[in-house]
């Protein structure tokens, strides 16, 4: 994906309204000086005015020393081989993005709009669903938020990133099969919606609102949760199966607490609810 306006840098600034590329296209050496007295007092270190030299960070030609090397963002933006900013599904809540944004908040407004412009795509069987963000990646995928332009679902992407702690066989497979065998055991979970095995991805249906891991961290917890827990463990245990009980698994809705994750393990008493699964709770309130 390819962002057309290529004068918005990497981090959402304007390089058109920039000081060192005025200076670079106009040839001025007094904005190129006093560019360099104001740049070094906001980053504390020293920038001659023979370094306020710049096109542009996405355009070609000349690049400033800081621009071109030392930028955390255009660096991040480049390991990730991505364009801009826009460009990254983890773009809200960047702390990296957030220093910038906290200067000059325009170019979270300059990158919302080129996200507009350029919305990632995913499909699944053909059908096209636009990016929204980033939900979180697990042991076996990322997860995405994602719309058709009517409503919002899941969808993960299958990845084949190493476990230090966790070996998988055909994590797709493994997917599929723990899927039916909650399902079948009634633990509440989102439904799987579609499957397309040659990309790995699943598409499910999307449980809105906060986990219970961020509840309990503003401090609401709901002692109905641990009672509905310990029903989905009576249903577990007998079966010789655990979930991953980590409270971002779990979200509540219209009084129903759902597990939104789809995997399950034999049972071994270590990593049950009251011996793992419960003390994973307490630390997040």
């Amino acid at each position: 994906m390819k962002n057309t306006d290529q004068m918005i840098g990497c981090c959402g600034l304007d390089c058109e309204k920039c000081e060192a590329r005025i200076a670079t296209l106009t040839n001025d050496n007094a904005l190129r000086q006093t560019t360099a007295a104001l740049w070094t007092k906001l980053n504390g270190v020293t920038i001659l005015p023979d370094m306020i030299n710049c096109t542009g960070c996405r355009m070609e030609g000349a690049k400033t020393p800081f621009c071109d090397k030392l930028c955390p963002v255009h660096n991040c933006v480049r390991e990730k081989k991505l364009d801009t900013c826009a460009d990254c599904p983890q773009m809200d809540g960047c702390p990296t993005l957030g220093q910038i944004a906290g200067n000059s908040p325009s170019v979270l407004d300059n990158l919302k709009q080129l996200k507009q412009n350029n919305a990632l795509t995913m499909t699944v069987n053909d059908a096209e669903y636009t990016v929204i963000k980033l939900l979180g990646k697990g042991k076996g995928g990322y997860s995405y938020l994602v719309t058709d332009g009517t409503a919002q679902y899941v969808l993960k992407q299958i990845h084949h990133e190493p476990c230090a702690y966790y070996t998988f066989g055909d994590k797709l497979q493994s997917e599929l099969r723990d899927y039916e065998t909650l399902r079948n055991l009634g633990i509440p979970m989102p439904r799987l919606l579609a499957v397309d095995a040659p990309q790995e991805r699943i598409l499910k249906e999307f449980i809105a609102g906060p986990t219970v891991a961020e509840r309990l961290k503003e401090g609401q917890p709901d002692p109905d949760w641990l009672k509905q827990v310990q029903a989905m463990c009576g249903l577990l245990y007998p079966a010789g199966l655990n979930i991953d009980y980590y409270p971002t698994n779990f979200v509540p809705r219209d009084g129903t607490l759902y597990y939104i994750d789809y995997e399950c393990n034999a049972y071994m008493e270590a990593w049950d609810f009251e011996h793992w699964g419960i003390q994973q709770w307490k630390k997040n309130d």
